[in-house]
């Protein structure tokens, strides 16, 4: 039993040592499906490498389309005299490759340019590897003394300036790295564990069967920072890009963009006129430096004077490198616009009010007007030959202020950026005597000859009444319409305003324009107030009319607000017969110009030229008159037309105004000047009267040799 070679433990009763499995299948069994497995294995890595690679290997192979824009020239504008008040100036700056400035250099780029210099036989030549990399370095050391002496620039300062850049891009990457570390950690604590039970065990298994290896886990950290150029030197000169662009040996890694920035050559001369262009907060997260009108001409021509930029998109591979670029469309600049406005005038009209206001923050800021406002039109055509304000702001500084400059325009008590040549409303004064005098003439309650008597008040002496009155005791006595003009007398237009009451004045203040906008082509353009007794449909009352009010609004006093351009073209009407022109800032293309001037002529309905020749020599005798109240506008060799007012303001100083036309007999131009809170309608007509004077000097106007005199008054009335 001992010797026997196999033992009967196991042996059922019953069975036969041959019966049963043969232990030899065994191996074959296992051997067949360990093939069975490789057999599948091999049969899906061939699908792998050959049905589906490009599946897998597109991602890897998928370059990446970046956008750059293109940029384009904005549209210049000129005055009507060809001088250039806005326009893009070209500006070059300065580029370097980030990894031709970092220190020390990165390793990985640096073997990428040895073997890039290198041919592939010889790039694993560990001698001729070692020759190119001193060559690389010996490179970056003489671009930073090239730079140097080309821009004058020393090397410390560069290197600073290289440093800073190194220092954001490295705490940029740190930052990254720091974030990437705290989501590995995240990602290695696994709630359910082995101490969990089965569930843990479960959990894990899911976790690991089911989530990808991070593969690029322990892969440096490269930002697309890195493989960019960044900005070392700012609007460098033009000798300093023709060296660059002529030795790119000499500047490896240096690369010049153009870019174009909005500049004023006459500084803040028509500011208000021309407007702000600059590019927007939400246009440049938007990754575009395009720059759009804010205001002004800039504004209301914003699709004439923008250029379209074009578009360069770069093909980048997975690493961030240029594999290529494609121009998809090329710039297009914007066309030029041409302003109606004389540059020289406009210098003069600017510098004139200039003079007239008090500066900022002085003592005498409330004598000396805080504002002012100077317009000058072309009767016939509207053309704005001049549109000044002042104070006015400087756009160059505007377009990036600094906290000081911005402060120091937001302090100004003068208000300077406020477009008083678009949105100021004051209360027009005795203008608006050309308003009651043409109601009163058309509606037949007065003729030219009829006189009445002034006795320095209309009904008692405390209220309703003359200057002359105030400051002397006396009234004007018998007095006429022309008289009226002359004397500047209130208590005629009085008179005038009780017989009528207040509808002929509203409805002919009305079809002068008064209380609507003008059409200029300027945005943001004030409409000012025209009251009535009864409110227009859809307008809410604004309070009960009083008698008193006719008499307020018959001398242009209350609540009538209206604005320079409304008065130029008021008395522009009376100039020119009676059509009320638009006043406009552009001069139009050829091919719009007739539909343009067709539709700026309005004829005012019902005004009789028996009026207009009554209102022209009264307005004549103003300046020209021995006791004219506007004399002080008077020139010897132009008869003018004109009128002055005060409009007067609670608890600070009145508005003055002095407008009207010239020449008297064949007007061309009509003009206004309001000067704000402070000075007198002498000052105010002694600026126009210098004004007007250039008029002369630019040939504008020519001078008149029968020019009105003294004695022939009688025959004009």
């Amino acid at each position: 039993m001992r010797n026997q070679p196999f033992s009967q433990i196991g042996i059922q009763e019953g069975s036969h040592p041959g019966q049963g499995e043969n232990p030899r299948r065994r191996p074959l069994i296992l051997g067949a499906a360990i093939l069975v497995i490789f057999v599948l294995i091999g049969l899906r890595v061939a699908y792998v490498q050959t049905a589906i690679a490009g599946r897998y290997l597109a991602p890897w192979q998928e370059l990446t389309l970046e956008e750059e824009e293109i940029p384009c020239r904005d549209g210049r504008i000129l005055s009507r005299d060809g001088v250039v008040l806005a326009q893009d100036e070209s500006r070059h700056d300065l580029f370097i490759d980030y990894r031709w400035l970092q220190t020390p250099p990165h390793p990985a780029w640096l073997k990428q340019q040895v073997s890039q210099q290198l041919p592939p036989e010889h790039r694993r030549n560990a001698s001729q590897r070692a020759v190119i990399e001193r060559q690389i370095l010996q490179q970056r050391r003489d671009l930073l003394t090239n730079l140097s002496l080309l821009t004058s620039e020393s090397e410390s300062e560069l290197k600073e300036k290289m440093a800073a850049i190194q220092k954001r891009i490295e705490t940029m990457r740190a930052a990254v790295e720091r974030q990437r570390a705290a989501r590995r950690t995240e990602q290695q604590t696994v709630p359910a564990d082995w101490e969990s039970g089965l569930s843990g065990i479960w959990k894990r298994v899911v976790q690991e069967l089911t989530t990808a290896p991070d593969r690029f886990a322990d892969d440096p950290i490269i930002l697309k920072e890195e493989l960019q150029d960044h900005l070392l030197l700012k609007n460098v000169s033009r000798e300093i890009v023709a060296a660059v662009q002529s030795q790119p040996a000499r500047f490896p890694g240096v690369h010049l963009r153009t870019t174009s920035a909005r500049a004023y050559p006459h500084g803040d001369l028509a500011a208000h006129v021309i407007g702000l262009r600059k590019t927007s907060s939400a246009i440049r997260d938007q990754g575009s430096s395009r720059r759009v009108g804010e205001s002004g001409v800039e504004k209301f021509q914003q699709e004439v004077i923008a250029g379209t930029p074009g578009v360069v998109h770069h093909h980048r591979d997975r690493h961030g490198e240029r594999q290529g670029h494609e121009e998809v469309r090329l710039p297009v600049d914007g066309r030029d616009i041409v302003l109606t406005i004389d540059f020289r005038l406009q210098e003069l009209a600017e510098e004139l009010l200039d003079r007239a206001l008090a500066p900022a923050d002085s003592e005498e800021l409330m004598a000396a007007p805080q504002g002012a406002t100077l317009v000058a039109m072309d009767v016939w055509t509207g053309d704005l030959l001049t549109l000044a304000c002042s104070p006015r702001p400087s756009l160059a500084t505007l377009i990036q202020p600094s906290q000081q400059a911005w402060n120091a325009l937001q302090t100004d008590s003068r208000h300077p950026l406020f477009p008083r040549v678009t949105q100021m409303a004051v209360a027009p004064g005795a203008l608006f005597k050309v308003i009651t005098a043409t109601a009163a003439l058309q509606e037949g309650f007065t003729q030219p000859a009829e006189a009445l008597i002034c006795r320095g008040y209309l009904n008692e002496p405390d209220r309703d009444r003359c200057l002359i009155f105030r400051q002397h005791g006396i009234g004007h006595g018998n007095i006429t319409l022309q008289d009226a003009f002359i004397q500047s007398c209130h208590v005629y237009f009085y008179e005038m305003a009780q017989r009528m009451g207040p509808e002929p004045l509203c409805d002919w203040a009305a079809r002068f324009g008064l209380g609507a906008p003008t059409g200029i082509d300027l945005s943001g353009e004030t409409a000012g107030r025209l009251p009535r007794p009864e409110p227009a449909p859809g307008q809410a009352a604004r309070g009960k009319w009083y008698p008193g009010t006719t008499l307020q609004l018959a001398v242009g006093q209350g609540a009538i607000l209206v604005t320079p351009l409304q008065v130029v073209r008021m008395f522009a009407a009376i100039a020119n017969g009676g059509y009320l022109v638009s006043p406009r800032v552009t001069i139009p293309a050829a091919s719009e110009e007739a539909s343009t001037v067709s539709g700026s002529h309005r004829k005012i309905p019902g005004l009789q030229p028996e009026t207009l020749t009554t209102l022209q020599r009264a307005l004549e005798q103003v300046i020209h008159h021995p006791q004219g109240a506007g004399q002080a506008a008077r020139i010897e060799l132009l008869p003018m037309a004109g009128l002055g007012g005060s409009a007067e303001v609670q608890g600070k100083p009145a508005h003055v105004w002095f407008a009207g036309y010239a020449p008297a007999r064949q007007p061309r131009v009509a003009f206004a000047v309001v000067l704000e809170h402070g000075g007198s309608e002498t000052a105010a007509a002694e600026l126009m009267r210098d004004f007007v004077v250039e008029l002369l000097g630019g040939g504008y106007l020519r001078p008149v040799q029968d020019i009105p005199q003294s004695e022939d008054v009688d025959a004009m009335r």
